[in-house]
């Protein structure tokens, strides 16, 4: 993209070459935004290009304090919010009903695994990025929310409960439950390939 400032201006004059200059720079970026809070392709790209119209209608918002990518990625991030919290209905739990969600997890089978030092068998293991993104994504969507704010935007506790509408010690319990879900999901990814590998040497030896 030519100079980043004169391409701005252009938009804010409704340039349709600078938008499409934007859009094409961007989007690809601004997918794996929305990817990450809705686990839906088809509903991700609709939420970003619906960010891309909200980016060209208040352009003349942008003043230029921080980065233009960082702006654009602040409205993605708040329309899949919406999205999550409104058409989607969202409940991001409060801490009794995390309590009890914890322990139907539990109960259930694939939760009642010895997880012996699991931390090590998770980094002595070559777990890829797309590996940790499908983990990310089966998260429930509350858990999946705040870690991705938390983890990945750099957001604060107090500025998750504000954007979501709910206590810090909310977002800090489903922190630490997403955190432990997720590296339960990633043991046994590790698992997995520790077994292939075996498998695999197995077959080359004999």
């Amino acid at each position: 993209m030519n100079n980043e400032k004169e391409i701005i201006n252009r938009c804010r004059k409704e340039d349709s070459n600078a938008q499409k200059e934007i859009f094409e720079k961007y989007s690809p970026i601004m997918m794996g935004v929305c990817m990450r809070y809705l686990k839906d392709k088809h509903v991700a790209s609709d939420i970003m290009q619906e960010g891309f119209i909200v980016v060209f209608t208040k352009i003349s918002q942008y003043k230029g304090l921080g980065s233009f990518e960082g702006w654009i990625k602040r409205i993605m991030i708040n329309l899949s919010l919406r999205y999550l919290k409104i058409k989607a209905k969202t409940h991001f739990y409060d801490i009794d009903e995390l309590d009890k969600y914890a322990d139907l997890q539990a109960n259930s089978g694939e939760q009642n695994i010895d997880f012996n030092d699991k931390k090590s068998v998770i980094t002595n293991t070559e777990i890829s990025q797309n590996d940790i993104f499908n983990a990310v994504a089966e998260l429930p969507d509350g858990f999946r929310t705040v870690f991705n704010l938390y983890v990945m935007e750099g957001y604060k506790h107090k500025e998750i409960a504000k954007e979501l509408g709910i206590s810090i010690n909310t977002s800090k319990t489903q922190l630490l439950r997403a955190r432990k879900q997720l590296q339960d999901k990633l043991y046994l990814i590790a698992i997995k390939k520790q077994k292939q590998k075996n498998i695999k040497f197995y077959k080359e030896v004999i």
